[in-house]
């Protein structure tokens, strides 16, 4: 991967705006470059985005911040939001929905993944071994 240095994480902070999904994409594409599981990395990373940005604080003029873990054999990411009265969830949606599918390829494609914090703040992060 070009990281640098294995564990060193790579952290940057996003308006919370729709737009700034192909940022994130790019971002996070430049932080696993030459990782197995890229692809896969860079599509779940814009899915927890999109959902901070639709769902949380973070969409309402606020920001969110995008950390990559580059690890031996895996990644983890991390986004920080601006926090919502609800915690994120899978939905159940229909073939015809266009939305509310996020969560549920997180859950498919990641190895791990979860959420910490509340209305005030929350992370909500997944990992990715390969190995």
């Amino acid at each position: 991967m070009n990281t640098g240095d294995p564990g060193k994480p790579s952290l940057r902070m996003f308006p919370g705006s729709r737009q700034e999904v192909r940022n994130v994409r790019a971002f996070v594409g430049e932080a696993v470059d030459g990782c197995p599981a890229a692809d896969d990395v860079i599509l779940l990373a814009s899915e927890v985005v999109t959902n901070a940005i639709i769902h949380t604080a973070s969409g309402k003029d606020g920001t969110f911040t995008v950390v990559v873990h580059p690890l031996d054999g895996m990644v983890r990411v991390e986004v920080h939001d601006g926090g919502s009265e609800t915690p994120p969830g899978i939905r159940s949606a229909d073939d015809q929905a266009v939305s509310g599918r996020g969560l549920g390829m997180v859950e498919s494609l990641a190895t791990r993944w979860g959420h910490l914090g509340d209305q005030n703040g929350r992370v909500v992060w997944f990992e990715v071994d390969w190995l």
